[in-house]
């Protein structure tokens, strides 16, 4: 049976079989923040296929994102100028324009995560975005996003 949320009145799916009036109302819940973290890649991932807006991409979504994953992409998206910065100033001889997309979309994410979600341990997040890097990128790429990430909370989250 749905459930709706205060003040929006937006509809959680918890039955893919339930009849749907309106997906635009709708929420897929999540299984898990693993899970989230995958889905704001792909929505980063569709962005850039698309060069389109994250507006204009959330436009044509046909269930919206759970609230976990909308706040990520849209805090990244808005920080992607300061996240690709810090990304370059870490990653030597080795510019954000030339990463591979995936590898760059995962180290922006972890990299949000870092600066502006503290109550995330560091080593959740270092852990998530290796895990996500050696699931869905190249054989080196685990290694890399483990080395930039590491060297990034040294910086970003010195006690």
């Amino acid at each position: 049976m749905p459930e709706h949320t205060k003040g929006d009145e937006v509809k959680r799916l918890e039955d893919p079989q339930q009849e749907i009036k309106s997906a635009q109302d709708w929420i897929v819940p999540l299984a898990s923040r693993r899970e989230g973290r995958e889905r704001v890649i792909s929505l980063l991932y569709e962005m850039e296929m698309k060069s389109c807006s994250p507006t204009e991409l959330l436009g044509e979504l046909t269930l919206n994102p759970d609230n976990f994953v909308l706040e990520r992409f849209m805090g990244i998206c808005s920080k992607r100028e300061q996240l690709d910065m810090e990304i370059n100033s870490l990653s030597k001889d080795w510019e954000v324009e030339r990463m591979p997309l995936i590898d760059r979309i995962i180290a922006e994410q972890a990299l949000y995560e870092l600066l502006f979600c503290p109550e995330i341990p560091t080593g959740v997040i270092l852990s998530e975005a290796v895990e996500l890097a050696q699931n869905f990128s190249t054989d080196g790429s685990g290694k890399f996003i483990n080395g930039l990430l590491s060297a990034a909370a040294r910086r970003v989250r010195a006690n």
